[in-house]
């Protein structure tokens, strides 16, 4: 079980950082005219219930919102849930969120769980990877 889990895990993670390399992040109005939509997406961001919490999180890493970033880092900061943080930390770099990619490198440095510091190291490392393919294709 605990192999098919890191399996899953590793299925996941190569899916969400090849996808990322051709996509766009997008403001709430490109997705829908709702003009409660951001609220109730940040709400369940801040959920007590962890489906709905990390259905918030999977959506706003799906649709690439950018508005939702400070959320994301505010539950970062707070999550106690191993798994949660790392979702959260693949969305900040679905979303390409500078600021966000700063407190999953904190999060590789300083987390208590070995599978969430190894999982955001390598997120933080491919954002590293290709920032600098960007920076050397800019020229």
């Amino acid at each position: 079980m605990k192999t098919y889990k890191g399996f899953l895990t590793a299925v996941l993670l190569a899916t969400v950082l090849t996808g990322s390399v051709y996509s766009q992040s997008n403001s709430i109005r490109d997705i829908t005219a709702n003009k409660y939509a951001l609220k109730n997406l940040i709400a369940g961001i801040h959920s007590e219930n962890d489906g709905v919490k990390r259905n918030s999180i999977y959506f706003a890493g799906y649709y690439r919102v950018v508005e939702t970033e400070d959320a994301l880092i505010s539950q970062l900061k707070n999550e106690k849930t191993p798994s949660t943080r790392i979702l959260i930390s693949l969305v900040l770099y679905e979303i390409g969120s500078e600021k966000g990619l700063l407190e999953v490198k904190n999060l590789s440095l300083n987390d208590e769980e070995a599978k969430v510091r190894r999982m955001s190291t390598h997120i933080f490392y491919e954002y590293l990877q290709n920032s600098m393919a960007s920076d050397f294709g800019d020229q």
